[in-house]
C-alpha cells in the first residue's frame, strides 16, 4: 500500500514543508484547493512524492461535471480535467481522483457557498429529504432526472477514462454524498460504473459511504466488500464524519479518521487485502492522523495485535 496524505487541509508552505520532514516516507494526493503559486512552492517538499492528483489541480472556479448535456460545460470540464492530467505528469502521479458529476445541465462552481447556493435552487426542492445538508430522499437515484444526469455522466467518463489512460494515469472515480445534485451516491452505482471501461477506476470514500449508509440503509461493511471486489479500487480517502441515522444528522465533516467513534481499525483491516492507495483526507490534526493510521497498519501487519 502506498500511504498517502491528502494536502487538503494544509494551510501554508511551511506546514508542509514541516509535515514532510516529520513523516519522510509519506506520500502525497494534491488538492482541488491548490493554486499554481502554492503548487510551484510546496514542490521541493513533496517531488517524486505524491502519488494522486485530484481534480482540478491547479484549482479552478468550478468542478468539471460530465452529468450535463450542455456542449459548453462539457468542454470546460474536460478542458479542465487535462489541465489536472498535466499536472499529475509534471509531479509522477498515475492516480486522478474526480467528482464523477451532477443532476444539472449548470456549470458547478468548486467554491462550497457558490455550490450550496446552486443547490437551494427550487429546481432540487422535490428531492429534498432533510434541508439541512440539501440530504436527499432515499429514491433520489430513481428518479429519471437522476437517472438522465447519470447515463451522461457515464457516457462521458469512458471518455475520460481514455484521455486519462493516454497520460498514463488511471482515473479514479469518487463517489458522492447523499445529495441533491450529486451523482453515484451508492454501492450499485460505482459497482455498474468500474464495468463500463477498463480505463475507469474507483476513490472508495469511506467517509461519503458511511453518509450513505446511513441515509440509503445498506451495510456499511458489506458496501465496501462489494466495491473491492471490482478490483478496480485504486485509492480510498480515510475520514471521519458526525453521521448519526439514529440522531437524523448527516455531515460530511472530514474530521480525524478515528473521531466520532468511526471504525478506522475494521475499515483498515477490510482494505488491507486490496492494493488501493491508502489516502487521508482530513481537514484537522494532520499529524496526529498520520501517527495513528502508520501505528494501526504496524499494528494489523503483526499477529500480536489481532485481539487489541
Amino acid at each position: 500500500h502506498k500511504v498517502v496524505t491528502s494536502l487538503v487541509g494544509f494551510k501554508s508552505v511551511e506546514d508542509v514543508a514541516r509535515y514532510a520532514k516529520m513523516f519522510p516516507a509519506m506520500q502525497y494526493e494534491l488538492s482541488y484547493k491548490m493554486d499554481q503559486d502554492f503548487l510551484s512552492a510546496v514542490h521541493p517538499y513533496i517531488q517524486a512524492k505524491v502519488a494522486s492528483v485530484h481534480a482540478c489541480c491547479p484549482a479552478l472556479p468550478i468542478f468539471p461535471n460530465f452529468g450535463s448535456h450542455d456542449s459548453q460545460v462539457l468542454d470546460q470540464s474536460y478542458e479542465a480535467v487535462r489541465k489536472s492530467l498535466q499536472t499529475a505528469q509534471q509531479f509522477g502521479a498515475d492516480v486522478l481522483v474526480l467528482h464523477p458529476g451532477y443532476v444539472t445541465d449548470a456549470s458547478i462552481p468548486a467554491g462550497n457557498k457558490q455550490r450550496k447556493i446552486l443547490l437551494d435552487d427550487p429546481v432540487f426542492s422535490p428531492y429534498v429529504g432533510k434541508k439541512e445538508g440539501s440530504i436527499c430522499k432515499v429514491d433520489y437515484p430513481l428518479q429519471e432526472v437522476y437517472k438522465h444526469h447519470s447515463k451522461q455522466a457515464c457516457k462521458e467518463l469512458v471518455r475520460v477514462g481514455d484521455i486519462a489512460a493516454s497520460y498514463n494515469v488511471r482515473l479514479a472515480v469518487e463517489n458522492l454524498n447523499p445529495r441533491v445534485g450529486y451523482l453515484f451516491q451508492t454501492p450499485d452505482e460505482m459497482i455498474e460504473l468500474s464495468r463500463s471501461s477498463q480505463h475507469i477506476f474507483l476513490c472508495l470514500d469511506v467517509g461519503h459511504l458511511w453518509i450513505s449508509s446511513a441515509v440509503y440503509g445498506f451495510d456499511f461493511f458489506g458496501a465496501i466488500k462489494d466495491i473491492l471486489q471490482t478490483r478496480k479500487v485504486v485509492n480510498c480517502h480515510l475520514h471521519s464524519n458526525a453521521t448519526s441515522r439514529e440522531n437524523d444528522v448527516y455531515s460530511d465533516d472530514h474530521h480525524s479518521f478515528t473521531k466520532h467513534g468511526f471504525p478506522a481499525r475494521k475499515i483498515i483491516s477490510s482494505l488491507l487485502d486490496s492494493e488501493a492507495n491508502l489516502t487521508l483526507e482530513t481537514i484537522e490534526e494532520l499529524e496526529k492522523n498520520t501517527t495513528e493510521l502508520l501505528a494501526l497498519l504496524s499494528c494489523l501487519g503483526e499477529a500480536s495485535c489481532a485481539n487489541t
